[in-house]
């Protein structure tokens, strides 16, 4: 029997602890994953600490994005949530929006009114734009600010439609473009409040893009939602209503819809229900088809031309050359521009700041589509115009149309230039322009 007393090699081994009974690889195996063990427990305590002080606001000032160079960031304090905020919000206090402060001298276009707005029938959630019980029109209020327009300088409008399809373009086109840009937003956009507060915020006014059946139908859709000249009058008024009432804080009305101009409805005899009903509510209308005109009593004007938005930068520059031709021979002159691509955007941006040079001065929209009647412009210089890369640029024929596949723009196939010979125009008065059926 084994000798167990104290002192004896067996006993010492009896009343030793489990560590020391181990041999040394078995102590540092322990060691081992006992230092991952704890490593990996302070990292999930760390981690969760984080996610606690990123859901009370407090974010260390380490983890924020460094500001692009030339803009300064708001402080980043230590005080309570509700006391410090992290980064400057504008547009009426929207939480989702992270619009820095827009540009000083920039006049805010106001948000909805209610004393110009009424539900929408069987949509109590929706509203519908109305004329104010002292006479004050929504064309008016949502007017974007007319700047000072130098004597014998050209006026140019720009409507981009397609706003808020791609919030990041829509963003980027709120931020780098002149608040005298207008914007116009299709009524299926699932544009989020917060955009549209934040172009109203940077002076940007709006447009509603109402869906029409183009001339290029079925191949061209513009949805279940679309006006057509094979509806019935309730059916097409059904539509018009729920189009109007997507959106609120809008000064007019467009056929332009991202792209596509509704221009077989909105040259039919039934777009006399949309032009009665526009009028009441006292919206503006832009028709964004050139050398064309519309039915009924609302007040409105023509664009004079179309810009290819899938050209490159190069035939976006010649575009807009062609447009400041335009303008400078009748004074002025209107662009619908869509849907929104990077190249144009960055080339509408670089434009704008030439135009002062070449006496033009960027207007709104609204302050041009206020005549009583449309008035079109002398053949071959409004032109829908379609181009690319570094085309030559011939003369356009007036009124010629091309149908187009579903994937492609519905704006025209036609080239630049004006022919040589094309006629100088007077500018054009708002108090005289031509007539029109009502």
């Amino acid at each position: 029997m084994a000798d167990t007393t104290p002192g004896s090699e067996a006993g010492r081994l009896s009343t030793a602890s489990f560590w020391q009974r181990l041999p040394s690889s078995g102590r540092l195996f322990f060691k081992f994953w006992g230092g991952v063990s704890l490593v990996a427990l302070l990292g999930a305590i760390a981690l969760q600490e984080l996610s606690a002080l990123h859901r009370s606001g407090h974010v260390p000032a380490a983890t924020l994005p460094k500001v692009a160079a030339g803009k300064e960031q708001a402080p980043v304090g230590t005080a309570s949530p509700a006391s410090a905020p992290v980064q400057t919000i504008v547009n009426n206090g929207d939480p989702d929006s992270m619009f820095p402060p827009p540009p000083s001298g920039v006049h805010a276009i106001p948000a909805p009114l209610p004393a110009l707005l009424e539900p929408a029938p069987g949509e109590p959630d929706h509203s519908l734009p109305k004329i104010g019980a002292d006479g004050t029109s929504p064309g008016k209020v949502y007017a974007a600010v007319v700047p000072s327009v130098p004597a014998g300088n050209a006026r140019i409008a720009i409507l981009l439609d397609g706003f808020g399809l791609a919030e990041d373009l829509s963003r980027t086109a709120v931020l780098n473009l002149p608040s005298v840009v207008s914007f116009a937003i299709p009524a299926y956009a699932p544009a989020r409040q917060s955009l549209l507060n934040g172009a109203r915020e940077y002076g940007h006014e709006l447009f509603l893009s109402l869906p029409m059946q183009p001339s290029t139908a079925p191949l061209d859709d513009e949805g279940p939602r679309a006006l057509g000249y094979d509806h019935t009058t309730t059916v097409d008024r059904d539509n018009l209503l729920w189009a109007l009432s997507r959106f609120n804080g809008y000064a007019g009305v467009t056929n332009a819809f991202s792209g596509l101009d509704g221009d077989a409805y909105a040259q039919s005899p039934d777009f006399r229900m949309v032009s009665k009903e526009l009028n009441s509510r006292g919206l503006n209308y832009l028709n964004a088809t050139p050398e064309t005109s519309w039915l009924g009593p609302v007040a409105g004007e023509n664009a004079s031309i179309t810009l290819d938005t899938n050209a490159d930068s190069t035939g976006v520059d010649g575009q807009l050359a062609h447009l400041v031709t335009m303008a400078k021979s009748s004074g002025q002159a209107i662009a619908v521009a869509g849907p929104m691509r990077p190249v144009l955007l960055d080339r509408l941006a670089a434009w704008s700041r030439t135009l002062a040079s070449q006496g033009v001065t960027l207007v709104p929209v609204s302050s041009l589509a206020t005549s009583a009647a449309p008035v079109t412009a002398p053949s071959g210089l409004a032109q829908a115009v379609q181009i690319s890369g570094t085309a030559p640029l011939p003369p356009a024929p007036p009124s010629f149309k091309t149908p187009v596949s579903p994937a492609s723009s519905a704006v025209t196939e036609t080239p630049l230039e004006p022919p040589a010979s094309a006629p100088s125009a007077a500018p054009v008065s708002a108090s005289g322009p031509a007539q029109h059926n009502n």
